[in-house]
């Protein structure tokens, strides 16, 4: 096994346990619940939901860390904004609308493999049985993007109509979430 895919087991198999990036400790900085969605897929429409009627793709939106982030590592979002997160609480994939310049915008791998996990494609079928596969199922990082020049990773989502491509952005942190 390559080294590329042992990292890559072993990044799956921390996420079903519950460790590495995710909330701090249990009780502390909880993830919220995630809102069901409704038959159309919609949750949440915000100013910033990520949805099929918002805006031009190619202009990324400002950073929320005045003068952008200082190196590497995430993020942090103002608890007021968080949930504005750019599609954070889409979960039909064929209204997602992403590009490396407008990722959707989550915090950590465990963040991608839980918003992955909750996409639902457009007959209501689930996109991903397991996280796992959700996880495997990136195609790699496409370079830097999205609001503070991060790296941008692409998925690739089956679904029974056609797969889709979903660009994300793991940079994304609201208070409580750990990277």
């Amino acid at each position: 096994m390559s080294g590329g895919r042992i990292l890559g087991v072993l990044s799956v198999m921390l996420v079903a346990l519950g460790l590495g990036c995710g909330p701090a400790a249990a009780g502390e900085g909880a993830r919220e619940p995630i809102p069901e969605p409704s038959a159309s897929g919609d949750v949440g429409a915000g100013p910033l939901s990520g949805t099929a009627d918002e805006g031009d793709l190619d202009t990324p939106l400002p950073c929320p860390v005045a003068g952008g982030p200082e190196g590497f590592g995430p993020i942090p979002w103002p608890a007021e904004t968080a949930g504005e997160r750019w599609a954070l609480h889409q979960t039909n994939v064929a209204k997602v609308r992403s590009s490396q310049a407008r990722p959707v915008e989550v915090c950590g791998v465990r963040g991608q493999v839980d918003w992955l996990m909750r996409l639902t494609c457009p007959d209501g079928s689930r996109a991903f049985s397991d996280p796992e596969t959700a996880h495997n199922s990136r195609a790699g990082n496409v370079g830097s993007g999205g609001r503070c020049d991060t790296i941008i990773d692409l998925y690739l989502v089956p679904c029974p109509d056609r797969e889709y491509e979903v660009y994300m952005d793991l940079y994304h942190c609201a208070p409580g979430e750990s990277f």
